[in-house]
């Protein structure tokens, strides 16, 4: 009987350890929203940095603008994500690994451009055109 009684508590420990760490329906779920982060701190970086070139630039409106972009990108809306990012704030434990993960990938990107390393070739626009003419010869 005190077995029986044992593993009905532990069946009922695991089953609440397993729904502590469960993302609710209506949440993105941590490797979505790993990448939506991650998009939304590159548009916030780049956002900014065009803000230093351009004094005209308004950052709240930049801001507002390209997290709507990337939001159509990963097929949400503003109010998903904002419901996900206020979840997330109040489970430190399930954000940790995804702020963890999202470092350690910038990182990595900043080490290889640092280096030389980063094997991602520029595509050519207007911007960097004349640069892939100039190296190919043509």
């Amino acid at each position: 009987m005190k077995q029986l009684l044992m593993g009905i508590v532990l069946c009922f420990l695991s089953g609440a350890c397993s729904e502590k760490n469960k993302v609710p329906d209506g949440i993105l779920k941590p490797d979505k929203m790993k990448l939506v982060l991650t998009d939304i701190l590159i548009a916030d970086v780049y956002n900014n940095e065009r803000a230093l070139r351009d004094t005209s630039v308004k950052i709240p409106e930049g801001n507002a603008a390209l997290f709507l972009k990337v939001f159509q990108l990963h097929q949400i809306t503003r109010n998903e994500f904002t419901r996900s990012y206020n979840f997330y704030l109040k489970r430190p434990d399930l954000l940790k690994p995804i702020t963890d993960s999202i470092s350690a990938v910038i990182n990595r990107k900043n080490q290889a451009i640092a280096t030389g390393t980063d094997t991602v070739k520029n595509k050519p626009n207007g911007h960097n055109l004349k640069k892939i003419t100039r190296q190919t010869g043509n």
